[in-house]
């Protein structure tokens, strides 16, 4: 005895003739496929929920003991806005409104930093105003700049060693040490953590002896920078920031100079005698000008194609996107 079913992907949707199970034999018995039979798990779910909770709880929280600027903030709000979105969306998509609710409260958190931040009161400004006289016996010198962000500006001529202003929001430490025929200069920044530190930067400007062969070393987040380095016997300068705007101006060298500008992202202008010879290497992506002042590039180096010259400077720029510019006067 033979019973028909319908068979939609045979020929022409034709009925096909199954044999019929015999009377009083048990129908036969096949393996759920596990790929249909998997139920729900709660307790998988909210433990997922509870771990990615607690995982964006402490991320926060970390990325608000380091930031202190507006700048900071805005830059890792962004991300953690997507962050939110996306786990809205997917939560409406899948039906949970726990995931909804955990990413609306990313979303919050993300929008209300900057607001708290830019309206909370900033620690009482300090103006200070150090200068030392040029060590006995000192022939070279180390600047060592160390401020989370805001202004600096080098310029020469000081009456001894250096003379400096630098305004903050916290007293800045500055020490003068020696070694050998070596004068330290170190400036820093108080260091401020915390999103409620409030730490709108620092305004400093230094002026620095003439007549003593300088190093340069700058360390900074998000700056604007000018060192005006034109009358000074310049053997060395290192430049590390965040998001910023750096100028360097340098006069001419007295030996062969290395130049190391490394700047996350932002806008590097490197003023230079014409005179003086360049070899610039530039690693990341940027814009710049070197073809039309006269650079002619030789495999991944930039170099003046005048005759030979004592001295000259050896630049390597760092940038990971922006604009470098090239000024020959």
């Amino acid at each position: 005895m033979t019973s028909g079913i319908h068979d939609p992907d045979g020929p022409y949707g034709r009925t096909v003739a199954q044999p019929a199970q015999p009377a009083g034999e048990p129908l036969p018995y096949y393996e759920p496929d596990e790929r249909w039979s998997a139920q729900p798990r709660p307790g998988a779910y909210w433990t997922g929920v509870v771990v990615l909770a607690a995982g964006l709880t402490v991320t926060v929280l970390a990325l608000a003991t380091r930031v202190t600027s507006i700048v900071q903030t805005v830059l890792i709000a962004v991300p953690l806005a997507l962050v939110g979105i996306g786990l809205e969306r997917v939560g409406r998509g899948v039906g949970r409104a726990s995931l909804r609710s955990v990413g609306a409260v990313v979303l919050v958190v993300a929008v209300v930093g900057p607001i708290a931040l830019s309206l909370t009161s900033p620690n009482p400004a300090v103006i200070a105003r150090p200068s030392a006289p040029v060590p006995a016996g000192a022939t070279q010198a180390l600047l060592r700049a160390t401020l989370g962000g805001g202004q600096l500006r080098i310029d020469p001529a000081a009456s001894g060693l250096y003379t400096a202003e630098l305004r903050g929001q916290g007293q800045p430490s500055h020490q003068v040490t020696t070694d050998g025929k070596l004068a330290v200069l170190d400036l820093r920044a108080p260091v401020q953590h915390g999103l409620l530190a409030r730490n709108r930067g620092s305004d400093w400007a230094v002026r620095l002896t003439t007549g003593l062969a300088w190093r340069v070393e700058v360390e900074a987040g998000t700056i604007t920078a000018d060192l005006n380095l034109r009358q000074l016997d310049v053997r060395g300068v290192r430049v590390e920031a965040g998001v910023s705007r750096v100028a360097v101006r340098l006069g001419e060298p007295a030996a062969e100079v290395p130049v190391d500008l490394q700047v996350s992202s932002g806008l590097v202008d490197l003023y230079l005698p014409r005179t003086a010879a360049c070899e610039l290497r530039v690693d990341g992506v940027s814009v710049d000008n070197f073809g039309d002042q006269g650079l002619v590039k030789q495999g991944e180096v930039w170099r003046t194609t005048d005759a030979p010259r004592s001295g000259g400077y050896v630049v390597r720029v760092r940038l990971s996107g922006g604009r470098v510019q090239l000024h020959r006067e």
